[in-house]
């Protein structure tokens, strides 16, 4: 029995196939299957260059977004350098100013120290 309905199922596959294969033969050799086919390129075409159009698009975007990020990175990095510099400068003037409150102080130690020897000497 079951041979049996394998045959039938087989029939009909084949049959199924069959007219599958009378239509598309049909429409390739047809007027109408020329229509079609040349519709489906045309289809096709335009959907690529939309499909173009769009990674162009997507590509161009991305694109402008890395340039800006590239452009606010480099304008971050100018803003940066130009604070350090200037602390730099802050600190080199802290410093010299400092040398130089040492310097003063030190001479009027100095000069305090000689006074003291000669006041001593004079004695």
């Amino acid at each position: 029995m079951s041979n049996n309905t394998e045959s039938n199922n087989s029939g009909w596959i084949f049959l199924a196939g069959l007219a599958t294969g009378a239509v598309l033969g049909y429409l390739i050799n047809s007027d109408k299957g020329r229509e079609v086919r040349s519709e489906a390129a045309n289809k096709a075409m335009e959907y690529g260059e939309q499909a173009k159009s769009f990674a162009v698009d997507k590509y161009s975007s991305a694109a402008s977004t890395v340039s800006s990020i590239i452009d606010k990175g480099k304008s971050y990095a100018s803003e940066v350098s130009a604070k350090l510099q200037e602390r730099i400068k802050s600190g080199s003037e802290e410093a010299q100013s400092a040398v130089e409150d040492a310097e003063t102080a030190f001479q009027r130690g100095a000069n305090r120290a000689k006074n003291q020897l000669r006041e001593i000497s004079a004695s």
